[in-house]
Order: C-alpha cells, then sequence, then structure tokens
C-alpha cells in the first residue's frame, strides 16, 4: 500500500518529480564520465606500456631485471613451456631477446630498444601488427626490422630504406648490422615511439650472437586482481631452476605510483563532485518539500500520523532516486561504450602536457560494469539519506502555519 501511494504522489506533480528524478540523472552521469575516463586512460596507458615491455609478469634469469644484460639470457626449456601452457589464468604469452643498441642513419643516431620478436605470439600479447601504420609486419624469418614511428621520424627513414645498428653482443661481441624498413609502427606511450624497433627473432639472435636464448618471456593474463597468485604459482613450479618471476608494478614501479596518485587524486575530485551532487538534490528535496508544506499541514490536520507521512515522503524520494539511477546509468552506457572504442584524441596544448608526463594524448572510458554500480550506488545512497531531512521537516511541522502557508 505504501509503494502505491508513493507511486500515484509522484505523477501527481509530473514538473516537480521530473525536476528531482533531473537532477539526479545528471548527477549520476556526471560522476561516471569522471570515474570511467580517468579509469579507462590508464588502464589503457598500462596496458600500451606493459604489453610491449614487461608483459604482466615477466619470466628472465634470476638478476636480469638489475641490468638488463644481454648476457643474463637463457635457453626456452620444455618444462617451462609446458608450465606456462598449461597454467589456466595466462591468456598468451611469448619469447623476447631485448637488448640497447645505436640506430643510425647518415649523419644522426639515437640510442634505442631493440627486442627479437617470435612475431605470431608476440601479436598474441602486444597487438603489434594493429600499430603498423605503414609497410608491413614482420615474418618469423624476415631480415627487416619495424621501428617506432617518433624514431623513424627522427632518423628521416621510410620504408624499405636502411638503418645501421651497432651495440655490444651476447659475451662481449661486437653486434652490428644493416636492416631494411619494413615497417613503422605509431606507439601510444612517447617515450617508446621514439626509441623502439623489433627484429624477428632469428634476426636478433644473429645480431646479438646469443644463439637460441632469450632475455626473456612476458605473459598475459586478464585479470589482474590474480597476478600475484599467478606470480606465486609460476615460483613454485620453476623453484631451483634459476629463474626470477615479477609482476609489472615491480618492474615499473613508477607506472604504479602514477596510477594510484591519478586514483588518489580522482577521489578527492570526487568527493567534491558528490558534494555539488549532494547540494543539487538537496535544493531539490527542499524544493519539494516547501511546494507540499499546505499538503502534509491539511493531512495531519485530518489524522495522518507524521510516522507515516514521513515514511511515505521517503519512500517517494528513494523511488524517484531509483528511476532517476537507473535512467543515468542505462543512458550513459551507450557514449561510454563509444567512446571507448573511439577515443576522444586530445590536441594542441592540452596533447603536449600529457605527453610531457609519458602519456598518450588521447582519452578513452573504461566500459567495466563495476563502475556504472558503484557510481550509481554511491549517487543513490547519497539521495536516500538526504531524503531522510523530509523526516525531521515533517516532524517539525505546525500544523496551522503548515495549513496556512
Amino acid at each position: 500500500m505504501y509503494f502505491k501511494l508513493a507511486w500515484r504522489n509522484m505523477w501527481r506533480s509530473r514538473r516537480r518529480t521530473l525536476i528531482t528524478i533531473s537532477s539526479i540523472f545528471f548527477a549520476v552521469i556526471f560522476a561516471i564520465l569522471m570515474r570511467v575516463t580517468v579509469i579507462g586512460t590508464f588502464e589503457r596507458l598500462i596496458v600500451n606500456a606493459v604489453s610491449l615491455s614487461s608483459g604482466y609478469i615477466q619470466v628472465h634469469h634470476s638478476g636480469y631485471w638489475e641490468n638488463r644484460s644481454v648476457d643474463s639470457t637463457f635457453e626456452e626449456s620444455p618444462k617451462l613451456t609446458e608450465i606456462l601452457d598449461h597454467e589456466k589464468e595466462i591468456t598468451a604469452w611469448t619469447s623476447r631477446l631485448e637488448s640497447f643498441a645505436l640506430a643510425s642513419s647518415g649523419d644522426r643516431s639515437k640510442g634505442i630498444m631493440v627486442t627479437g620478436i617470435d612475431p605470431g605470439k608476440e601479436n598474441s600479447v602486444s597487438h603489434l601488427s594493429n600499430k603498423i601504420i605503414s609497410g608491413k609486419y614482420l615474418t618469423y624469418n624476415d631480415k627487416g626490422i619495424i621501428l617506432g614511428e617518433g624514431l623513424a621520424a627522427y632518423l628521416k627513414l621510410k620504408i624499405n630504406d636502411t638503418v645501421v645498428l651497432i651495440g655490444q653482443g651476447y659475451q662481449g661481441n661486437m653486434a652490428s648490422g644493416k636492416y631494411a624498413i619494413r615497417g613503422i609502427a605509431k606507439l601510444g606511450i612517447p617515450e617508446m615511439n621514439k626509441g623502439m624497433a623489433w627484429l624477428s627473432m632469428p634476426s636478433a639472435q644473429v645480431f646479438l650472437s646469443t644463439g637460441a636464448r632469450f632475455t626473456s618471456i612476458s605473459l598475459l593474463t586478464d585479470d589482474q586482481d590474480k597476478l600475484d597468485g599467478l606470480k606465486q604459482s609460476i615460483v613454485s613450479q620453476t623453484k631451483g631452476a634459476g629463474y626470477e618471476v615479477m609482476t609489472w608494478k615491480e618492474m615499473l614501479p613508477e607506472l604504479d605510483q602514477l596510477f594510484q596518485a591519478k586514483m588518489a587524486q580522482n577521489v578527492i575530485m570526487s568527493g567534491v563532485l558528490y558534494l555539488v551532487i549532494a547540494f543539487g538534490i538537496f535544493g531539490t528535496i527542499l524544493m519539494m518539500l516547501n511546494e507540499r508544506l499546505h499538503e502534509f499541514g491539511i493531512l495531519v490536520a485530518i489524522g495522518m500520523k507524521k510516522g507515516l507521512l514521513s515514511g511515505v515522503v521517503v519512500l517517494e524520494m528513494v523511488l524517484m532516486s531509483v528511476v532517476g539511477t537507473f535512467l543515468g546509468m542505462v543512458c550513459i552506457y551507450p557514449l561510454v561504450l563509444y567512446y571507448h572504442k573511439h577515443p576522444i584524441a586530445l590536441k594542441g596544448d592540452m596533447a603536449k602536457s600529457t605527453e610531457l608526463y609519458n602519456i598518450e594524448p588521447v582519452l578513452t572510458m573504461s566500459t567495466h560494469i563495476s563502475h556504472f554500480i558503484i557510481q550509481g550506488y554511491v549517487v543513490l545512497m547519497i539521495a536516500f539519506l538526504l531524503s531522510l531531512y523530509a523526516i525531521f521537516k515533517i516532524h517539525k511541522i505546525k500544523v496551522i502555519e503548515a495549513i496556512n502557508s
């Protein structure tokens, strides 16, 4: 009966109800947009950085990460391959052979990271082929090279031009080679875009004189919440084999710290937004209560108990809050989904300011359903708690003054 009475009361004044629902509707939209934009942008940053460098988890020779030397390589063992293939939390993995080298063309040279890859497996981890903007992707026995877009621009090279690489190979051997440019890749992180190149694994092993050896194996997983458990599982299965297993947070702590700092900043900004939302919703509640003060006075005068009247009014507010929250979540999802698939490219000074922090100048949005539910729940709770003011207001009603208002 209370529900039916509250629902009918809601629509007795459509204008008032629509104003209240609209205030909650837009509050939910603003809260969700701010959250999913921050989370989505940094999720994209992490995916770009981690998939192309360390992987979510990396297996390498014990002590390799301290000096990143090509001498700390290892041979891929059948036992390790079997462990990685049968670990259900691993969605993809690839071997890599990484080393620093000097890339040169004409009178220009630049220190870069050269990575030897198995093109098929690498693509399942980093989707490198999707980042090719000119030329083509490598094949396994290809003797060419892929350059980052920024690196190619700096060296003034294009497809089919030749780049010279000079470095130090395995156990002090001289590493040098000339490679035709097969493709140019545009990476999301500016620093990587200016300093990365890829060779096929056989070419990299010849260049660095390593034979059938690798510097690391990078793993991909869909559930980052299980990273520590996955790491411990691999550690326990490879114990005593001379491997070191590290998560991306251990290898790239500055990236994790940047993410945590931005999340803390987002919490503060969300708190300010919630405060603004609370004032907006409270304003609509005050408007509703003042408009209905005469009505409340008459109802109390004819014998309706204040407790019952308060319960019905609060139930009205709860219903309006639920409707506004649900509509906000439903209506904003298509927009979030669109900008998740089509990120907003930043231009001008804003783009330059993001690149200073080594962040791709785009805004993308996360579609994880938890962000919608949490923001909707918070706004719903704010609306519910503020609606309790109606109980205080109704219990303080003076019947004569209310009827005459």
